[in-house]
């Protein structure tokens, strides 16, 4: 008790001694500002440049072995006030008692630097984090170099502050002994009243171990709200069943939370909540679904929390593979996720089961906003199962634990303990992930917007902000940010590539890194309106034109970069050198067959990946045509007579249209014409005859024939005379005279002059034309004719 009155005494001796100094320098003129450096204050000094007296060091839990994070170490420059006894509310960011004078906040690994720290003898520290609380002196700091000393926290009340637990134990977990092997010393093990830091109470449906037979029952805390209200934190291990509760005491437990009280709850513990308004919304509650065994979880790293569980972990050995932690003790399945805004720290990896949540948090009271001081953990696993499988009902204290070192399982709830009584001092990123949309590549997105909180009582000065892949910081605030202040972070997203983009903004402070997750869209800057082009069938020859809009989906003018196309097709653009920003123009392409049958191109717009060129757009269409011919191709004929051929029409590639045929000639005296002049070769060809008459050049006059009957008589007689000569002479010559006589009998010359024709068709070859058209296409061919006189 001297050392501590004398400790408190130098501080005030200090502060009298320097309020007479300054009373001395104020009358030679010393500015205001002056006198506000009291105490430790006048201990810190001004260094070369380069240089600064620091300390640095890590805070660890009471066993000395694991570093603690975001535990608030400073030097105190007043006396530090008592903690005011029962359950408060506190209030983030609120400066602890003892006027720090320098401070930080401890890393994910727990270590801290201070700067500019008093330098001398035995200059006080104090580390804390929510009613977790040790004062320790630093015995010597030099000046303008660094000082290392690292620190626990106490192990019984003799060393500092420790929270006061109440614990209703369960015979299915004994987390009890989990906080012993955090550190703290058995002697804090009581009944409530012995005096100790944690206070037994026997669990009302199946209680674990006792102190003594003189430990109280569960109601004794439940049932009472005055003796609720007197602890800090509760503690709800499970009793292995679901033990309905009374409803004053369900009133109770909300009551405690909501001013400010801390919940340690797990598994059958559930009866707390799940029926228990405004309790039953925080979780899709849907108990005794599943009990799982010897699987791994994954730890949300969607919150700064999250974050620094996952790299905790790795420091203390409790995993090897980042973000991810063995569940080797009875893992249960009660609820199938929460309900935001609440928040989920820890899923399991049981695909089969949807990746249960095995642990999450909420604040009380629950459903306000802004305020909020109370804080719940529910857990979805066991800590500590029984030895062998025997029942710790009755046992006294400690002999339910089990030696050891800590298990993964058993280290998880020694970060949770800690985080869940801690009062929120650790620094926040808000969002945590950010989409950025689409945006044009090679091109800034519109400014999106962070925010760091400092949680801290201590300024702190940001000192990594880095973005990755395509996004990029183009403004902040966060040199020094004030206690309990925010600071902005200005990134924008510039695509290099047309798809998906992934990055993250990392923003860091006093060895504590939180990450946000980024994302985004590249698109093309010039964009079409459609894919690819289909022009359908058309005849060869013609043309069939398709528009397509392309459109600056950029925030800046771009140029028109070139636009080439193959096969059958050729663009005419609308665009010019550039195109606006939000601009459109029109790319008219145009088909123009060939030949018959299917054709195909592509149309593609520049070559970089910043245009629309990336993927050639497909350009499709159908040649139809038809073929002619004649069969046969050529003939003879003597004039005044008619001959025919056949013409044959075939159609191609689907060619089914309305065919006309005709048929010209420059010959004199001819008709050519085709039995049918339109036809339709839909899906066959069509066989149609063609007609050809010739013109003859006489036109006989008096014609008789077998009506010249003196001239036959004649014939007969001098044939009946000859006859009989039986000279050979003269049967010869009567062959030759009856020739003679049967020729004039069958022309039937009459011996009148035959007409003249003024038009005929003359000996000589001459060339008819047929043709067929289905109004566009126009296919000929030619038939020859070889004429001869009568």
């Amino acid at each position: 008790m001297p050392f501590v009155l004398a400790m408190r005494f130098v501080p005030a001796m200090r502060s009298v001694l320097a309020m007479f100094f300054a009373l001395l320098l104020l009358g030679a003129g010393v500015s205001a500002s002056a006198q506000t450096c009291t105490g430790l204050c006048l201990q810190q000094v001004s260094c070369p440049a380069g240089q600064t007296t620091t300390v640095t060091g890590t805070v660890y839990a009471p066993n000395n072995l694991d570093p603690l994070p975001d535990i608030l170490v400073y030097v105190n420059n007043a006396p530090v006030d008592a903690f005011t006894a029962g359950v408060a509310c506190p209030v983030v960011g609120t400066p602890p008692s003892g006027a720090p004078l320098v401070g930080a906040t401890t890393s994910f690994d727990g270590t801290f630097t201070l700067s500019n720290v008093p330098v001398g003898a035995n200059i006080p520290l104090v580390i804390q984090t929510g009613r977790w609380r040790r004062q320790v002196t630093i015995p010597m700091v030099s000046a303008c170099t660094n000082t290392s000393f690292s620190v626990r926290m106490p192990q019984n009340q003799s060393e500092g502050d420790i929270p006061l637990f109440a614990i209703a134990s369960g015979s299915a977990d004994q987390v009890e002994c989990v906080l012993r092997k955090v550190g703290i010393a058995d002697s804090e093990f009581t009944n409530p009243g012995g005096g100790g830091r944690v206070n037994f109470y026997s669990g009302a449906g199946s209680p674990g171990a006792l102190v003594d037979q003189s430990t109280p029952n569960e109601t004794a805390l439940m049932g009472n709200a005055a003796t609720l209200n007197s602890y800090d934190v509760l503690m709800l291990p499970c009793q292995g069943a679901a033990y309905a509760k009374p409803g004053p005491e369900l009133q109770n437990i909300i009551a405690f939370a909501n001013a400010g009280g801390r919940i340690y709850s797990s598994h059958f513990s559930y009866v707390w909540m799940n029926a228990n308004p405004p309790w039953d919304g925080v979780a899709n509650w849907a108990v005794n679904q599943a009990t799982l065994q010897n699987l791994s979880a994954t730890v949300d790293q969607t919150f700064s929390e999250g974050v620094t569980l996952a790299q905790w972990l790795q420091v203390v050995g409790a995993t090897t593979v980042p973000g991810q932690i063995p569940m080797l003790t009875t893992t249960k399945h009660d609820q199938n996720g929460v309900i935001a805004p609440n928040q989920s720290w820890l899923t399991l990896n049981d695909p089969a089961h949807n990746n249960p949540v095995m642990q999450f948090v909420f604040d009380a009271p629950v459903g306000q906003v802004g305020g909020q001081c109370g804080r719940v953990l529910f857990n979805e696993y066991h800590v500590e199962a029984p030895p062998n499988n025997s029942s710790p009902k009755g046992v006294a204290f400690p002999m339910e634990c089990s030696p050891g070192a800590m298990s993964a399982q058993e280290k998880l709830l020694e970060y949770s303990l800690f985080e869940l009584t801690s009062d929120g001092t650790a620094a926040d990123l808000e969002p945590k992930t950010r989409d950025f949309g689409t945006e044009a590549i090679g091109f800034n997105s519109a400014v999106q917007t962070f925010t760091w909180k400092n949680n801290s009582t201590f300024s702190a000065a940001v000192n990594l902000i880095k973005a990755t892949g395509d996004f990029a910081v183009v403004g902040q605030n966060c040199l020094s940010v004030a206690s309990g202040a925010s600071c902005t972070i200005q990134v924008v997203y510039n695509p290099s590539v047309v798809g998906p983009g992934t990055g993250t903004l990392t923003v860091g402070s006093s060895g504590t890194t939180l990450i946000a997750t980024l994302s985004g869209t590249g698109i093309p800057d010039l964009s079409f309106s459609l894919a690819g082009l289909n022009f359908g069938s058309i005849d060869v020859g013609a043309v069939r034109t398709q528009s397509v809009t392309v459109t600056n989906s950029a925030i800046g003018a771009v140029p028109v970069p070139s636009i080439a196309v193959t096969g059958d097709f050729f663009v005419a653009s609308t665009c010019g050198q550039s195109l606006a920003a939000g601009a459109s123009c029109t790319l008219n392409v145009s088909f123009k067959p060939t030949v018959f049958g299917m054709r195909t191109g592509t149309m593609v717009v520049g070559t970089g990946n910043a245009t629309v060129g990336v993927t050639p757009t497909v350009l499709t269409g159908n040649g139809l045509d038809f073929t002619l011919g004649l069969t046969p191709a050529s003939g003879n004929v003597i004039a005044g007579y008619t001959v025919t051929t056949e013409s044959l029409t075939t159609p191609e590639a689907g060619f089914g249209a309305p065919v006309t045929l005709s048929c010209t000639t420059t010959a004199p005296a001819t008709t050519c014409a085709p039995l049918s002049n339109s036809i339709t070769p839909s899906g066959a060809a069509v066989d149609v005859r063609v007609s050809i008459t010739t013109g003859a050049k006489y036109t006989v006059i008096g014609y008789g024939g077998a009506g010249g009957g003196w001239l036959w008589a004649l014939a007969v007689a001098s044939g009946g005379l000859l006859f009989f000569m039986r000279r050979r002479v003269a049967r010869f010559v009567l062959v030759l005279v009856l020739l003679g006589l049967g020729a004039v009998a069958v022309t039937g010359c009459s011996g009148k002059t035959p007409g003249l024709e003024p038009v005929y068709t003359a000996p000589g070859t001459y060339t008819f034309t047929v043709s067929a058209t289905d109004g566009f296409l126009v296919h000929s061919t030619t038939y020859a004719l070889t004429v001869t006189a009568k």
